[in-house]
């Protein structure tokens, strides 16, 4: 933590809708839907606020970035 410096003074990620989720990954909003009936996304990545649903960026990202190391072969960090 910087000196002086809240926990609410730092930005926080951007939270995504679920159409611009389907965007990020290529697909539709059903497969969003899909994916997270059937636990592909993180759980982590599912946020509900005030009845309406987003998704935490960074989250989803780190899944991307693991996914994609391991479809190479490597060791996700």
């Amino acid at each position: 933590m910087v000196f002086g410096q809240t926990t609410s003074d730092r930005p926080h990620p951007p939270l995504l809708t679920k159409q611009e989720t389907a965007k990020l990954f290529s697909t539709t909003t059903r497969t969003v839907d899909r994916w997270l009936a059937e636990q592909v996304l993180p759980a982590s990545a599912k946020v509900v606020i005030g009845g309406s649903v987003r998704f935490r960026s960074e989250v989803l990202l780190d899944f991307i970035s693991d996914a994609s190391a391991e479809a190479k072969g490597g060791e996700a960090e």
